[in-house]
């Protein structure tokens, strides 16, 4: 065990677990992600335990149990109301479709556990007095700012291919250099990424997309070119994963507003940006959110008559939220063509009092009523030409000066 650290307010709290298991006679640590930050000084997310106890004999010991993964020797500890998972020592046999191991053995030795790990930062044990245990110096390559494979790339990779996308998510995350060994191994194996559920490519994309740093992450993504080697092909994939020029993609808060001025500065078609969506299994409701920000830009990029009725109409069609998330890509984007009219644009969608037919202070029931004429194909008509008058400011949104409108619009087509 090396040097003690300070223990964060999260692990303290989970050391009556690692005490139970210890007064037990079996061994038990803190390990990944919750060690390596506290290691880097940042704070943690989360808890996670390995211990030498098989699942049965923590069940035993804690009344408190979830079995969440027996096979893989996972069992979630309730403790004081919080969850801890508690995973025993492992490793794991040869791996099927360079993703899942085709058996999990239990063991009693941490180092055997660390073993079979990713990456050395992520490698390292802490017990209950906060020592580190670092076999495979991981405390080294945070020093020098390193992901590094443990021990053999080429065997880690060829193991779980998953794990060149989180090579590159944590070295885009923290900031560090892929180790020249780690890299090369990566460049040679990244046809095995074609064996990797989209679902899981999807999760680690979201995270380099939506973390502190996606412009690094798109740097290692385009010089890797590791996403042309998905099981369902990403059509324009080295376009639209090269770095973004007009500015940080740092700089636009919601990560769904980022996928969007990927897909805007770059230029991507709407039918390839869908399909892509599609291939990286996106929730249709995300789906739908990212495609209207892209097809209120392309309108607004083929308007030719007046800005303020054009962008009215859009706001219309694609709805407000749509509509502030493309204002959001516009003044990050210093390139765009609507960039000068950022402003102009803001001041009139915060100016309209109406922007949906429910938001219109008149329905077709009361339409028809108020003009005394049968409901029909014309009350729907009449209320989008009223609702679009409406949010250019041309009418105030008012049941009887509705009505008046439609009445002298009604006596116009006569």
């Amino acid at each position: 065990m090396g040097i003690g650290h300070n223990l964060p307010a999260m692990m303290q709290q989970a050391l009556p677990v690692l005490d139970k298991l210890t007064e037990q006679g079996f061994q038990a640590f803190f390990v990944g992600g919750c060690v390596r930050d506290t290691a880097m000084g940042i704070p943690i997310k989360d808890v996670d335990i390995a211990s030498s106890a098989k699942p049965e004999q923590v069940m035993a010991i804690f009344p408190r149990c979830i079995p969440t993964g027996l096979q893989h020797g996972t069992v979630t500890v309730v403790h004081d109301g919080v969850p801890y998972e508690v995973t025993t020592f492992r490793t794991e046999s040869e791996y099927e479709k360079h993703r899942r191991p085709l058996q999990v053995e239990f063991i009693d030795r941490l180092d055997g556990d660390l073993q079979r790990r990713d990456l050395t930062i992520n490698a390292m044990a802490m017990n209950a007095s906060g020592e580190l245990y670092d076999p495979f110096g991981g405390l080294d390559d945070i020093h020098h700012k390193t992901v590094r494979s443990v021990g053999d790339a080429d065997a880690r990779f060829q193991e779980d291919a998953l794990r060149m996308l989180r090579a590159i998510r944590f070295a885009s995350q923290f900031e560090f250099t892929i180790s020249d060994s780690t890299w090369n191994a990566l460049l040679h194996h990244r046809e095995l990424l074609r064996f990797i559920a989209m679902e899981r490519v999807q999760a680690e994309l979201d995270r380099m997309v939506s973390g502190t740093s996606p412009d690094a992450a798109l740097r290692l993504l385009s010089e890797s070119e590791l996403l042309r080697y998905c099981g369902t092909s990403l059509p324009d994939v080295n376009k639209w994963t090269e770095p973004v020029t007009t500015g940080m993609l740092s700089g636009i808060a919601e990560p769904d507003t980022r996928y969007a001025a990927l897909m805007i500065t770059k230029d991507i078609s709407a039918a390839d940006a869908e399909e892509t969506f599609k291939a990286l299994r996106f929730p249709m409701i995300r789906t739908n959110a990212i495609m209207s920000i892209l097809l209120l830009q392309i309108n607004m990029r083929q308007q030719a008559g007046e800005l303020r009725l054009a962008w009215t109409e859009a706001v219309i069609q694609y709805g407000e939220e749509a509509a502030r998330r493309w204002l959001v890509v516009v003044d990050w984007d210093k390139q765009h063509k609507q960039h000068a009219h950022h402003q102009c644009l803001l001041d009139w969608l915060n100016g309209m009092s109406a922007i949906t037919l429910k938001q219109l202070n008149l329905n077709g029931r009361q339409l028809a009523e108020g003009l005394q004429r049968e409901p029909g194909l014309w009350t729907g008509q009449l209320l989008k030409r009223l609702l679009l008058d409406v949010a250019l400011g041309k009418l105030p949104n008012t049941q009887p000066e509705l009505l008046k409108q439609a009445q002298i619009w009604i006596i116009e087509e006569q």
